[in-house]
């Protein structure tokens, strides 16, 4: 007997932590609860209730066109066209592993754990056992509002988030990936003709399941208030919509590999998905080494050997200094180290040539934030390849920019103040280091080490620094490490009101940025970002904000072009190299 899907359309309506014995099977459907207040006989009814509308779901054959979710059969859908010119697919194929160069092509990141049988279904090196992918994507409007720098009135659904999709799944159909969509919409209802035209947009075999007026309901407190008045009604709580791709992941953990949950306008392709594996898995693989070795460490080849006494001390809550370069590396510590990304968007050319940007004006954007202090190597600045994050065949869709060259992407979200780097052994080799909550720090050199840049204490947990990504992916190993050991509080839901850690309320204590991963993962989960070094691989942890609206609404100090971020971090690798030399 086959067990059938369920779709569910309204999560908010079914109580959560109740286990359904479907067919035989008993599945634990940890679905969120609505904060309504409901009757004692209510209470009593609900759990019947759902069971017998379970049991009509199961038992009544779901028809073609009758506006539900396409069946996710784990069929192999044929490649559509690509839409690449010539030059950028011949990148494409290069970057995604079917054409020569491919840096994954000798297995240099296989690992024997979890991690890595993921990369390995996801390279095809088992042509049987396919990756099985699940993209959950938030949206909170169908048309825009008109803030932040968007029209009033424009069709999100068709300009942003369709786009978006069909992007990102078709380069994970193209890999032979199985790869299944689920929407969570903040508003009421997504209409069959609407339905239907994000139906065509993915390619055939695709599976979508929309859970519609999604919007979490809660008691807005203020100051000391634990407990809603008794006149006091529910609102929506909007900043917590990114909140419910949780209890999806929850729900469908057993069913899928690997997970990229992020908002609805970040493209987010299966080159990035093959490059955090990658990455991951080798971490992973030396997290290994690290457990078998008789000192618990791993290390890297030619390792420095510094006395004790000359190297740095902490200068806030972090247990290392700001020294680190090629330090060994115990299995604890690699277990919390994860592939990051950053946002970028591709500078637009309002009034013709792009002149009238205010980017361009004095060529302040040529002159990023301590760029006197750790100058941009200018060999490396331009060899990213804009066309893994951000290739557009003109005119461009919505506001996406068409044909973006390498100068073209900038990052708004940090700087190289805020970061680091660190050798990591074969073959991770140097890395990038984002910011991380102080005490969570498992050590990397700092741009500003040695005074470079004054008095300047290094940036952790800011806002202006952190380096947002508007989501996460991880693979089933990796969200059952976040959720039962790196996270207080956990990962996933219930997010019981009797934690300490939730403090009562969950949606009461955390605004958008700790659920849609910055915060949370990089902060109380104490997990460490890293971003290759290699051009190549940079370019592979950079994720188009297809908005592309920060780069008028947001102010001018801010932003950095992608190529010279990595030019400055080159500057500091070539910095920490010789300071282990001295």
């Amino acid at each position: 007997m086959v067990e059938k899907k369920v779709a569910i359309r309204n999560l908010r309506q079914i109580n959560p932590g109740v286990a359904v014995r479907i067919l035989g099977k008993t599945s634990p459907m940890i679905l969120p609860m609505s904060t309504r207040r409901t009757s004692g006989l209510a209470a009593a009814l609900a759990v019947p209730l759902m069971l017998l509308a379970l049991i009509s779901v199961i038992s009544s054959p779901q028809t073609p066109g009758s506006g539900s979710p396409r069946a996710m059969d784990g069929r192999s859908p044929p490649s559509p066209p690509s839409r690449l010119g010539d030059a950028a697919e011949e990148r494409r194929r290069r970057l995604a592993g079917d054409g020569n160069g491919d840096p994954s092509s000798d297995r240099a990141f296989a690992s024997p754990g979890p991690i890595g049988r993921t990369l390995a279904k996801a390279l095809g090196w088992d042509d049987d056992d396919p990756l099985r992918a699940l993209f959950v994507v938030t949206t909170l409007s169908e048309y825009e509002k008109g803030t932040r720098g968007t029209t009033r009135g424009a069709d999100r659904l068709s300009d942003v988030v369709i786009p978006v999709l069909k992007d990102s799944v078709e380069s994970m159909v193209r890999r032979g990936w199985d790869v299944d969509v689920f929407l969570v919409l903040g508003y009421e209802e997504l209409r069959p003709e609407r339905r239907a035209i994000v139906e065509g947009a993915l390619p055939e075999g695709v599976g979508l399941e929309v859970w519609e007026d999604a919007m979490p309901l809660y008691y807005k407190k203020k100051g000391r208030q634990r407990e809603p008045r008794p006149d006091q009604r529910a609102e929506t709580a909007s900043h917590g919509l990114s909140r419910q791709h949780r209890y999806v992941v929850r729900d469908k953990l057993d069913a899928y590999d690997l997970f990229l949950c992020f908002e609805d306008d970040m493209r987010v392709t299966a080159d990035h998905a093959v490059n955090f594996l990658e990455l991951s898995a080798g971490l992973e693989a030396l997290k290994y080494r690290a457990e078998s070795a008789p000192d618990g460490l791993v290390h890297v080849e030619g390792e420095s050997i510094r006395p004790r006494s000359s190297r740095g001390k902490p200068a806030d809550g972090a247990p290392v200094g700001n020294d680190v370069v090629d330090d060994p590396l115990s299995a604890e510590y690699l277990g919390r180290v994860l592939p990051g990304f950053l946002r970028v968007e591709v500078l637009d050319a309002k009034g013709g040539d792009g002149a009238s940007h205010p980017l361009l004006r004095d060529n302040k954007i040529d002159r990023p934030k301590y760029s006197s202090e750790v100058p941009v190597d200018r060999s490396v600045s331009r060899s990213i390849d804009p066309d893994v994050c951000c290739g557009e065949d003109p005119p461009g869709r919505g506001k996406m920019a068409p044909n973006p060259d390498s100068s073209a992407p900038v990052i708004w979200e940090t700087n190289v103040g805020a970061m680091g780097v660190r050798k990591y052994p074969h073959p991770v080799g140097w890395a990038g280091a984002l910011p991380v909550q102080d005490s969570a720090d498992v050590g990397s050199y700092w741009s500003g080490e040695g005074g470079v840049l004054g008095d300047m204490s290094r940036p952790r947990r800011l806002d202006a620094t952190l380096g947002q990504q508007a989501g996460w992916m991880a693979t089933r190993s990796q969200v059952e490490y976040f959720h039962r050991t790196a996270c207080p509080g956990g990962f996933l839901p219930p997010f019981e009101e009797d934690d300490p850690h939730w403090r009562g309320d969950s949606l009461q204590r955390y605004a958008v940025e700790h659920w849609s991963g910055g915060f949370q993962l990089f902060g109380e989960c104490r997990l460490n970002r890293i971003m290759s070094l290699d051009s190549e691989r940079f370019s592979r942890h950079l994720l188009y904000h297809t908005a592309n609206n920060k780069q008028r609404t947001k102010g001018e100090d801010f932003f950095v072009r992608a190529g010279d971020l990595l030019g400055q971090l080159h500057t500091v690798k070539d910095r920490a190299a010789q300071s282990i030399q001295a």
